[in-house]
């Protein structure tokens, strides 16, 4: 009776302890017995140069640049101006200009202008054209380089108003104020200064230019939307 309660008994304890016995087992055996573990491997740093991100960022703006259709590339607007009193100047000069470069618009345009005054004694109509090319510095700041040619009126030995061609190129800068449109992306305030002014005159003497930030001076003062 004794021997069949004691084998039960036995053969539990066998069950209960055989996981704990084979649990130190696996303690106490040598590492090459163990588990192999797969070994980690130390990656050294990588060195980052840190003019990478700008030219990275360079190459992307000249591409997306590279990208750009014509119509993106394409600038329109022009400058006017008006004024009235001693002296009457109406000026209307529509412009068209291109994009060369991210920072280089190159265009023409075409002048309209009517001039009165009643000191000089002149009421005249003018009208040209205009190359130029816009170089920005900065987006706030551009460098503008200019050649227009006028057909204005100048009196003669032989004829009292007679008209001819004079020739301004004007070198100057323009602060600008982004505008953020399709094809007006900024109205620029621009001083001009002509080169040929001195040599605008009449056969009496008298200066033929419609231009000049105070009479008798070779400053141009425009403000233009393009």
């Amino acid at each position: 009776m004794k021997s069949k309660i004691l084998l039960p008994v036995v053969l539990l304890l066998a069950v209960l302890t055989g996981p704990s016995l084979l649990a130190q087992d696996e303690y106490y055996r040598p590492d090459s017995l163990r588990k192999e573990q797969p070994e980690r491997k130390e990656v050294p740093p990588v060195e980052r140069n840190p003019q990478q991100k700008p030219v990275l960022a360079e190459k992307k703006k000249l591409s997306d640049f590279k990208n750009k259709s014509f119509i993106d590339r394409l600038r329109l607007g022009g400058s006017f101006g008006l004024s009235l009193g001693t002296y009457t100047n109406v000026n209307l000069s529509p412009m068209a200009g291109y994009e060369l470069a991210e920072n280089l618009v190159a265009g023409v345009g075409v002048t309209g202008m009517y001039f009165k005054s009643n000191l000089a004694g002149v009421n005249s109509i003018y009208y040209g054209g205009r190359a130029f090319l816009m170089y920005a510095v900065i987006p706030e700041i551009n460098i503008i380089g200019e050649v227009e040619a006028l057909n204005v009126e100048a009196d003669t030995y032989k004829k009292y108003d007679a008209r001819k061609w004079i020739t301004s190129p004007m070198l100057g800068a323009a602060y600008s104020q982004p505008l953020g449109g399709k094809f007006i992306k900024a109205v620029h305030l621009t001083a001009l200064y002509n080169f040929n002014y001195d040599n605008q005159v009449d056969d009496y003497g008298n200066n033929i230019s419609p231009y000049g930030l105070f009479w008798g001076q070779p400053i141009v003062i425009r403000v233009t939307f393009l």
